[in-house]
This record gives structure tokens, sequence and C-alpha cells, in this order.
């Protein structure tokens, strides 16, 4: 089965460069050749997880970066490679669809950030575009509607 990608410029930091390119090593880690809804948890969850306010929440619902790493295996396997662009990056609808998400979340005068992929996945849990992401956090028996609230809480906090 070929999976459908596209090619996009790589986000300004104030879009999330940090977590894609974060993403985009995982992708390369596994051996996928480009980005999914998957990468972007696990990078989100890495990131947030060395933030004070959003540990507590991850540790609360026992969501630590090896642990959606090790989940998501099963849904992420290996890929073709796609094209390789220092201004460009290779991703799937899903992974789009993420970020369009959190940038939308983040709102024009906020950079995107951990937290706001993070909202962005578990927003999409109706979406069959992103639903391997939500099958590893449902593999970790997280219990997304009330992950999602405890993120928003501890966002608001700031």
């Amino acid at each position: 089965m070929q999976i459908a990608t596209l090619s996009v410029a790589l986000p300004t930091l104030r879009h999330g460069r940090e977590i894609v390119l974060l993403a985009e090593q995982e992708s390369l880690e596994t051996g996928f050749g480009f980005l999914d809804a998957e990468h972007l948890l696990v990078a989100a969850v890495t990131l947030c997880s060395g933030m004070p306010r959003f540990l507590d929440v991850l540790d609360a619902h026992g969501v630590t970066p090896d642990r959606v790493r090790t989940a998501s295996s099963a849904f992420v396997g290996a890929g073709a490679p796609g094209p390789v662009s220092p201004d460009r990056v290779t991703c799937t609808p899903a992974a789009a669809r993420v970020l369009a998400r959190a940038a939308q979340l983040a709102g024009p005068a906020e950079r995107v950030r951990p937290h706001h992929v993070l909202l962005a996945v578990l927003d999409g849990i109706d979406d069959p575009f992103t639903g391997a992401a939500h099958d590893v956090l449902d593999g970790l028996g997280v219990d997304p509607r009330r992950f999602r609230r405890a993120l928003r809480r501890a966002a608001r906090r700031v």
C-alpha cells in the first residue's frame, strides 16, 4: 500500500519549526522516510516533558516519550524515503492537518508550541486521518477527553 505524501515548506519558528524538526528526526530514526501524525505526537510529548507545567499532566496520564515512541512503532513502519530538501519536509496529509490545527489553536499572535500540537492531535479524535495517533494514546490507556482538558488547564496557567 502506498501512502500519499505532501512536500510542504519547513515552517518558521513561529509555526512550530522545532517540533517539525524533532518529528522529522523521529521519522528518520524509524526508517519511515516522511513525517506522520505519530511522529508529531512523539515530538510534542518529548518537548512537553521538558516543561514542568505539562510534565505533571503527562505523568498523571502515563504519557512519556518512551511509552509513546514504543506504542507508535506498531503504527509507524518503514517507508520509502521522501525527497530531501533543507527547506521542505515530506509529510502525510494527517501530519499537515495536525500542524494546521496547531497553528489555528495558537492563533495569529502566538508561536505554535508543543502543547498546541498535542491538543491538535487530541482535537482530531474523530478524524480518520489522525486515527493512528489516537490509537497510540488508546494503546497507552489514555482517555483523550480527560487528557485534553488537563492539557488545556495547564496551558491556561501560563
